[in-house]
């Protein structure tokens, strides 16, 4: 009798191991399709009644690529080497563009939907990585804008600019993991919008954005890359100018970094999540 229980015991488990792993598989589904629809709705509340609509994603780089060109191009004769300077700091600005963005969008994700989260119940994580991604999309535009530039200064592009799709999604991983902390800190401490926007100004200014970190003595140089946006920026510029990393430890450090802040920030979101319905 035993023997029977048992054999079918054995006959049962498969098909309960299936179908929980075809339940979660439709579930992560239906929370992927979520975050699609929200980073679309973000797009749509973010361009709504704009007379230029998404055309601001193309025009916000080009405008500040103007303005930083004439300060640190013609001003201060900032150095890019054998790449024309509004290409090279055009490049900078649409990686690092993508990350700042990301961030002060995520930043108010979670206070900006609180009538929302009233009456749903949903994973609140998704909102945060609905905004990292609905920035995304402004990126692919501004990348549009950066590879017209490249063809009209008939910069040189090396084939190992294929590999700045898995560098994105470094970047991505990282920026997720900062939005995930930052969203949460925001529930309780509502000063935390205003103290991103000062983070990311200075955060800005000591990565390679509008310079190359490349040209500074060997302290400097190794104090800018080890920030992990300095290393993952420096990296994307060699990936399409250069041909291969050459910063090659700064790029590992980078990987890390992103490894630690995409657990801790997510980690911290989930530790505070319970806390979000007495807060708000």
């Amino acid at each position: 009798m035993a023997s029977s229980q048992d054999a079918v015991a054995l006959e049962t488990t498969p098909e309960t191991t299936a179908s929980r792993i075809v339940r979660r598989a439709k579930s992560l589904a239906l929370w992927l399709e979520l975050i699609r629809n929200l980073a679309v709705r973000d797009i749509e509340v973010r361009y709504k009644h704009s007379l230029l609509g998404l055309y601001w994603a193309i025009m916000n780089p080009l405008i500040t690529a103007g303005i930083f060109s004439f300060v640190f191009g013609v001003i201060f004769h900032a150095s890019s080497g054998s790449i024309p300077y509004v290409v090279f700091l055009l490049t900078g600005l649409t990686f690092w563009n993508l990350f700042a963005n990301a961030i002060i969008s995520a930043t108010g994700c979670i206070t900006g939907n609180a009538s929302m989260l009233a009456k749903i119940y949903f994973p609140r994580v998704v909102l945060p990585t609905a905004s990292v991604f609905a920035r995304f999309i402004d990126f692919l535009f501004s990348a549009l804008v950066l590879i017209v530039f490249i063809l009209l200064y008939h910069v040189p592009v090396y084939w190992t600019a294929l590999w700045i799709v898995p560098l994105l999604g470094l970047q991505v991983a990282f920026t997720l993991g900062m939005a995930y902390l930052f969203a949460s800190l925001n529930v309780l401490y509502r000063d935390m919008t205003q103290l991103v926007g000062l983070v990311l100004m200075v955060w800005m200014y000591v990565s390679p954005v509008m310079y190359a970190a490349t040209n500074r003595n060997s302290t400097l140089q190794g104090a800018l890359l080890m920030n992990p946006m300095g290393g993952i920026l420096q990296a994307e510029r060699d990936l399409i100018f250069v041909g291969h990393v050459t910063q090659a430890p700064f790029l590992w450090s980078a990987a890390a970094w992103a490894a630690l802040a995409f657990v801790g920030g997510l980690a911290v979101f989930k530790r505070l999540e319970p806390l979000f319905a007495e807060v708000m």
